[in-house]
C-alpha cells in the first residue's frame, strides 16, 4: 500500500492470507512400462482410456502383458495412465541403440510415354529488366548458350547554338508514340532569347514535358532522349514555331527510333523473350503458363534437360531456379517411400492401396491403408504438389489426425505433381519390421535418466503416484521399482508388484522373502499373488482356450484408483476386501491353491496379499499390507495417504520458500498445514476421534533454534494417527449361562 496519508480519508489495505489453501495432488496416476505392438519408443504417452491407449499402441500381442495390464486398469476405473514402450537397446543410456526397426515400401509413379524436361518462371510478366542482361541455358548438360536482352533509346539532336528564337514560339513532339506536348520558350527563360544557348533549350524542354531527357552533347546541341529503351522507344519531333532555329529533324526515322530485341527491356513480355531465348538456344521452345515463362526442352526423355544456369543475371526477374530439369523416361520411377510409423513387426499385415480420386482430378489419389486386409483409414484426394493443402506428405504425417500405422515420405522425383502420382493398386505389405524384442532384459526396463529409457521416462511425469511393469516380473525389475519410487521421485510413488508367472505358494514365498529379498524393504510397495485369469480377448493371438493367465497389476492399481475416487478421503481407505478390492474383468486364478485358507495362512504373514474370493463373493484382493511391517506406516492406505498427505504439504508450502523466516511465517505455516489436515481428519484420515488425537502440528522454537533459522532452514514435524485395517476379525462364541448364573446367585452360591 503506497497511498500517502495527508487528508482524511478511510483506505481498504487486501492482506495476504493468514492461512493458505493446500490443493490435494493427484493419486490415481498410473506409471507403466511394457511391451506393445507398436507405438513411440522411450516416449511417455499419456491416456484416459482403453480406447485412447490402443490407437497408439495397438493391440494384444503374444509376446507382451502390457494390454491386458491396460485393459484391467481402465475395467477398474482408472482414469489417467502414463504408458512407456520399451524394446531391447544395446545401451540403455542411449535411444539410438534401440535394436527396433520400422516397416517400408515404396511407391512408383505409372509407367507412360517419355516426358520432356521444363523450368518454368515463378513471375509473370512484365519483367523488368536492363540492357544487357542474360539467361545462360544449359541444355542437356553441354555448354553455355546465352541469351542476352539488348534496347537502347530513341534520341533526336537538334542544330548547333545558338538558337535565335522568339518569345512565345514552340516545339512540339510525341514521345513513344504518345500524345503531342507542347513546349512554349518565353523570353524570361533565358539571358537573351534571341541568342539563346543549348544549356537554356534543354532546361526549358526538361521542365515542361515528361518521358524524356533533354542534355547538351557536342556541338553544342541539345539532345532528346527516350526515357523507354527498345524498338517501342521514338522521339518524334513533329515542328512547332521554334523548330526552324532549333533544326531538329522531324518524324521518328534515323536515331527517333530505339534499337534493341525487345520493345521496351523494363516490360518485356513472355513472347518477346521466346524470340530472345529460342533465337540463342537450339532445341528448346518457349511458352506462357499464366503469364510466366516456360521452357520446355524440344526433346522428350531422362537424358535430355535444360537448365538455368546461376551466372545468369535476368534469372531473379524471371523467376527461374537454377536447377537441372529433365524429362522421364516414361518407365516407372519410385516417388515416395511409405514407412510404417512406428517400430515393429506389426508393420507386415499393412499394405497400402491407391485408387482414382474422388474428385476425379487426375492429378490426385486416394490412399487406403489396410490392416490384415481389411481397410483401416483413408485419405481421399491427396496429390503430390507440396503448395496444396491435399499434399500427402502433410495430411497422412499430421499427428493428430494422420495415419497412426504408417508415415509418407515424397521422394521429390522430377516431374509435375501428375507426373509424379502413384500409380493405382494395391501394395505391400510392408517389410523389414522388427519388434526389438531379441536380447530383451531387465535393463531395458529399469533403464537410465541419459536415454531417457525404461521407467526413467516417467520421470516427466510431474504427478505420478502409482508404478507398474507388468511385462517383467523379475527381482532387478522389482528391486528397481522400489528404488525409484523411494530414491529417484523421493517417496512420491507406490509400485504395485506383480507375482512372477507359474509360482505355487512356496515359490512366492521364496521369491518374496530370498530371490527378490522384497520382505521388509520397503513400505512403498505391495506384493500380489497368484496372477489371474482373464477372458481371452482373441482367440487368433492366443488360442481357443476361453481364458489366459495375465499378470495383476494394471487390475489392482485399477482398484487404487476406484478406492480413491469413492468417497472424499477414499486414499485413506485399504483398496482390499470383498466391497473394495473386487477385481473387475478377472475370471479366476493361475494357482486356485489360493482359495484355501491354509494357503493364505502361509503367504499372508510374509506381507504377500493374496488374491482369492470366498462362497457367494466377488474375487478380490485379500490384503492391503505393504513390504514392510516395521515402518510408520506399513499397509497400503495408510502408506498411500500419507504419500498424497505428504505432496500436497509439500507443494502447497511452496509459498514459504524464500521467505522471510520469522515467528509469523512458522506461524503461517503451522496454520496451514493444521488447516488441511483438519480437512483429512473430517474425511477420515484418522483414527482419533478429535483432530487433536489425530494430528500435531509443531513448528516452534525447540525445531527453529537460531542456528536452524541462520542456516536457512525451517523445520516442521507433523505427527499423524492413521487409521490401521482390520486384517483379523475375531469372533468368541460362549454358552449362554445367564439364567444360571441367576440362579446359583440368588441362593447364595
Amino acid at each position: 500500500m503506497s497511498t500517502e496519508l495527508l487528508a482524511s480519508k478511510t483506505i481498504i489495505v487486501e492482506e495476504q492470507p493468514r492461512i493458505r489453501q493446500i490443493a490435494g495432488v493427484a493419486t490415481n496416476i498410473l506409471g507403466m512400462v511394457g511391451i506393445t505392438e507398436r507405438g513411440p519408443i522411450g516416449e511417455r504417452v499419456r491416456s484416459s482410456s482403453f480406447e485412447e491407449w490402443l490407437n497408439v499402441f495397438g493391440g494384444d500381442i503374444v509376446d507382451g502383458d502390457a494390454s491386458h495390464a491396460v485393459r484391467g486398469f481402465f475395467q477398474n476405473s482408472g482414469q489417467v495412465l502414463d504408458f512407456v514402450r520399451t524394446v531391447h537397446y544395446t545401451d540403455v543410456t542411449s535411444t539410438v541403440t534401440k535394436t527396433s526397426t520400422a516397416g517400408t515400401l515404396q511407391l512408383a509413379t505409372g509407367a507412360g510415354a517419355p516426358t520432356q524436361g521444363s523450368v518454368l518462371g515463378t513471375t509473370a510478366e512484365p519483367f523488368d529488366l536492363e540492357p544487357g542482361d542474360t539467361l545462360d541455358f544449359s541444355i542437356d548438360a553441354g555448354g553455355t548458350l546465352t541469351a542476352t536482352f539488348t534496347a537502347v533509346a530513341a534520341f533526336q539532336d537538334s542544330g548547333a547554338e545558338t538558337y535565335a528564337i522568339v518569345d512565345l514560339q514552340t516545339l512540339t513532339l510525341s514521345i513513344d508514340g504518345g500524345p503531342v506536348q507542347t513546349v512554349t520558350f518565353n523570353t524570361a527563360e533565358f539571358v537573351t532569347i534571341g541568342t539563346a544557348t543549348a544549356a537554356e533549350v534543354a532546361a526549358v524542354i526538361n521542365a515542361e514535358t515528361v518521358g524524356l531527357s533533354a542534355v547538351v552533347v557536342a556541338g553544342p546541341a541539345v539532345r532528346i532522349t527516350s526515357d523507354s529503351r527498345g524498338t517501342g522507344s521514338t522521339v518524334d519531333v513533329t515542328g512547332g514555331t521554334a523548330n526552324g532555329a532549333l533544326a531538329f529533324p522531324t518524324g521518328t526515322g534515323g536515331t527517333g527510333t530505339g534499337t534493341g530485341n525487345v520493345a521496351f527491356i523494363d516490360a518485356v513480355t513472355v513472347a518477346e523473350a521466346k524470340v530472345v531465348i529460342e533465337a540463342a538456344v537450339a532445341g528448346v521452345t518457349v511458352s506462357s503458363s499464366g503469364g510466366q515463362t516456360l521452357v520446355t526442352r524440344d526433346t522428350a526423355g531422362a537424358a535430355f534437360s535444360v537448365q538455368v544456369e546461376a551466372p545468369s543475371t535476368a534469372d531473379d526477374e524471371f523467376g527461374f531456379d537454377n536447377a537441372t530439369h529433365s524429362g522421364t523416361s516414361g518407365a516407372a520411377v519410385p516417388t515416395a517411400d511409405v514407412p510404417a510409423r512406428y517400430d515393429g513387426s506389426y508393420s507386415d499385415d499393412i499394405t497400402i492401396c491407391i485408387k482414382a480420386a474422388t474428385s476425379g482430378v487426375a492429378e490426385e489419389f486416394n490412399v487406403q491403408v489396410l490392416d490384415g486386409g481389411l481397410v483401416i483409414q483413408t485419405f481421399p484426394n491427396l496429390t503430390m504438389d507440396p503448395t496444396s493443402d491435399s499434399y500427402a506428405e502433410t495430411v497422412i504425417n499430421d499427428p493428430n489426425v494422420g495415419s497412426q500405422l504408417v508415415q509418407f515420405t515424397d521422394l521429390v522425383a522430377a516431374g509435375t505433381a501428375l507426373q509424379r502420382r502413384p500409380v493405382n493398386g494395391l501394395f505391400g505389405p510392408l517389410s523389414g519390421g522388427d519388434d526389438g524384442l531379441v536380447g530383451l532384459a531387465d535393463l531395458d526396463f529399469i533403464g537410465s535418466d541419459a536415454g531417457p529409457t525404461g521407467i526413467r521416462v516417467l520421470d516427466s511425469s510431474i504427478d505420478l503416484s502409482i508404478l507398474a511393469v507388468p511385462d517383467r516380473p523379475t527381482a532387478a525389475v522389482h528391486n528397481a521399482m522400489i528404488t525409484y519410487c523411494e530414491d529417484t521421485r523421493a517417496l512420491s510413488v507406490f509400485a504395485v508388484i506383480d507375482p512372477p508367472a507359474g509360482q505355487d505358494k512356496n515359490q512366492i514365498i521364496t521369491y518374496t522373502e530370498t530371490t527378490a529379498s522384497l520382505l521388509n524393504l520397503s513400505e512403498f510397495g505391495a506384493i500380489y499373488w497368484p496372477q489371474v485369469k482373464v477372458l481371452n480377448p482373441n482367440k487368433t493371438v492366443f488360442g481357443d482356450g476361453d481364458s489366459i493367465v495375465v499378470p495383476p497389476s494394471g487390475h489392482i492399481a485399477g482398484v487404487y484408483a476406484r478406492t480413491d475416487a469413492s468417497q472424499p478421503g477414499g486414499v485413506y481407505l485399504q483398496p482390499a476386501g470383498v466391497e473394495r478390492g473386487i477385481l473387475r474383468g478377472v475370471v479366476g486364478f493361475e494357482d486356485e491353491d489360493v482359495l484355501k485358507e491354509s494357503t493364505r495362512d502361509l503367504i499372508f504373514p510374509k506381507r504377500i496379499n493374496p488374491l482369492t474370493t470366498q462362497p457367494g463373493n466377488p474375487l478380490y484382493i485379500d490384503g492391503a499390507r505393504t513390504l514392510k511391517g516395521s515402518g510408520n506406516f506399513p499397509s497400503v492406505g495408510e502408506r498411500r495417504g500419507v504419500i498424497f498427505i505428504e505432496q500436497s504439504v509439500k507443494r502447497g508450502l511452496e509459498f514459504a520458500r524464500h521467505s522471510n523466516n520469522t515467528p509469523a511465517l512458522r506461524a503461517q505455516v503451522n496454520r496451514t498445514i493444521t488447516a488441511f489436515l483438519l480437512i483429512q481428519f473430517n474425511q477420515g484420515a484418522f483414527r482419533g476421534t478429535t483432530p487433536s488425537s489425530s494430528f500435531v502440528v509443531d513448528t516452534g522454537t525447540g525445531l527453529n533454534p537460531p542456528t536452524e533459522i541462520f542456516a536457512g532452514r525451517l523445520s516442521a514435524r507433523v505427527g499423524l494417527a492413521t487409521n490401521k485395517p482390520a486384517e483379523f476379525i475375531i469372533l468368541r462364541f460362549a454358552q449362554d449361562t445367564r439364567d444360571l448364573d441367576e440362579e446359583l446367585a440368588a441362593a447364595g452360591v
